[in-house]
């Protein structure tokens, strides 16, 4: 049976968190139950998820759980795009939630937007009891342009190629609904293979195929952002190849050729920098490599001197880059490990002072 939206949630070992996100998307009126459908991907867990997720399919007519084994997240989600029926399609993340009306508020929206390929959303991001604004635009707006699209596209790997003033990262999927034909018609899915940035990865194809885009300035989304001990912060050893195969696929896309591209150019420089600097928080530097320093600094100066980072480091324009980057791609340009230690050692000693939040959300897009 069509219907008008399907919420695609994929989950693995979220016990915690999951009743409350079900709740937040549930808790509506008969008439916008009946216009969703709530697909729970459950990826193989191994606590009682799946079976709380049961329990609400038992109660819900509108919630269909699929038990399947574990082969991670972007397949989960592909999975919910395969089975799903709606229209349109909204992947929400098994450990947030939504806001009061949220999904009566998307439901609105896209009913007045037929011939969009892809909406555009903002969100809150909560840190415990904190919260703040998750913002994308400055004001309602369509985009057609082939070039205001390439630079929100552009945006999806470094944000601030969309808007200057932030750097709310753009490349997840929770703030964005998708035409379920458009997707389809685009053989468009979240790569399996990669085990990073798949989420990005996604959302750069996407906006690379759309047409017609709309961004609109409603938070329906809570976004839960973890604190230091979140696995986003622990020791990612292959993180320089599993970001190196990111590069690749993105290089191999048909999407490098005609007009604007020197915005993409520009913002995957960034994006590579960028990625740099989350290595050396994951991987060069990690308190859990336990590595000589010396045999550190080592290895990051043959990362820098390797490709595509040699290039990113000596192309990419200043400019471009939020401050902290600049510094980071001025000691890239002098191939200097020491360099990048003593950084690192620097900024996570002021965030130690200051009380902040280490790492780049549950994902680094």
């Amino acid at each position: 049976m069509n219907k008008l939206l399907s919420i695609i949630i994929p989950v693995y070992n979220v016990e915690k968190y999951i009743t409350k996100c079900l709740k937040s998307i549930l808790t509506v009126n008969a008439e916008t139950l009946e216009l969703i459908e709530v697909l729970v991907v459950d990826d193989g867990s191994t606590d009682q998820s799946g079976r709380i997720a049961d329990e609400f399919a038992r109660k819900y007519q509108c919630v269909n759980v699929i038990h399947k084994q574990n082969e991670g997240v972007a397949a989960a989600r592909n999975t919910g795009i395969h089975r799903a029926h709606g229209k349109w399609l909204y992947f929400v993340d098994s450990d947030d939630w939504l806001e009061k009306g949220g999904v009566r508020g998307i439901c609105e929206v896209v009913q007045k937007h037929t011939d969009v390929d892809v909406l555009l959303m903002e969100a809150y991001q909560n840190v415990g009891h904190k919260q703040k604004e998750w913002v994308h635009f400055s004001e309602d707006e369509d985009l057609t342009n082939t070039e205001r699209i390439r630079r929100l596209q552009g945006g999806i790997l470094y944000a601030p190629f969309w808007r200057k003033a932030k750097n709310d990262p753009m490349g997840a999927p929770w703030d964005k609904v998708y035409r379920r034909d458009f997707l389809t018609a685009n053989h468009l899915l979240f790569c399996e293979r990669l085990k990073v940035l798949d989420d990005m990865v996604f959302n750069f194809e996407v906006l690379g195929a759309a047409r017609k885009v709309a961004c609109r300035k409603i938070k329906p989304y809570h976004y839960r952002r973890f604190v230091t001990d979140s696995i986003t912060n622990t020791y990612k050893p292959d993180r320089v190849s599993q970001d190196k195969a990111v590069w690749n696929y993105l290089f191999s896309l048909e999407l490098w050729n005609g007009e604007d591209m020197d915005i993409l150019q520009g913002a995957m420089m960034c994006r590579m920098i960028k990625s740099f600097s989350i290595c050396c928080r994951l991987c060069f530097f990690n308190r859990e490599n336990k590595r000589r320093l010396k045999e550190k600094a080592a290895y990051v100066k043959h990362v820098i001197e390797s490709e595509p980072y040699y290039t990113a480091f000596h192309t990419v324009r200043l400019s471009d880059l939020e401050w902290k980057l600049k510094v980071v791609a001025l000691t890239g340009r002098l191939s200097s490990g020491w360099g990048m230690y003593l950084l690192h050692a620097a900024w996570e000693t002021l965030r130690f002072l200051k009380g902040q939040i280490s790492g780049d959300g549950k994902c680094c897009s």
